[in-house]
């Protein structure tokens, strides 16, 4: 009875991982992204400083120089996952190569990177992930461990 019962488990566990990687399949375009810089909301175009960012960035063309950095790093961004748990970062849609290129794992809601930068360095990165309302929304650590809450939009 109780090799039936963790047969049961890991049969049910795998068909959800496989069930959340299908979902994850396709291209994802950025729409919020949110840390604790700023709040940028990619279709209508609107950013949020922190205070923190305010204070720093005392006067309007110092923001506004902070604000445009944001957008070019953002506004087009791409993330797309294929099948084979292959995974590609794309700095735009138009992009011809990807600035990140690698492989995903997921376990237990957790998105495991193992990715290599144009640079040809190589970056491990986890992320959390859930889906809500058809988007992919996920949070990752970056630069100075700030974490990175993105939502993004199927394409």
């Amino acid at each position: 009875m109780k090799q039936i019962t963790t047969l049961l488990i890991v049969f049910l566990s795998n068909i959800i991982i496989a069930q959340e990687n299908k979902a994850l399949i396709g291209k994802w375009k950025v729409i919020e992204i949110f840390n604790n810089d700023y709040f940028y909301k990619v279709e209508n175009d609107s950013i949020v400083l922190s205070e923190k960012m305010q204070k720093l960035y005392r006067n309007k063309i110092l923001q506004q120089d902070y604000k445009a950095s944001i957008r070019s790093d953002n506004r087009e961004v791409i993330f797309e996952f294929r099948n084979e748990n292959e995974f590609y970062y794309f700095f735009s849609e138009k992009a011809l190569f990807p600035t990140f290129k690698g492989t995903y794992e997921i376990i237990n809601n957790l998105l495991f990177l193992d990715v290599t930068n144009l640079a040809n360095i190589k970056i491990k990165k986890e992320a959390s992930f859930y889906f809500k309302d058809g988007n992919l929304h996920f949070t990752m650590h970056l630069e100075s461990n700030n974490p990175y809450n993105y939502t993004l939009k199927k394409l």
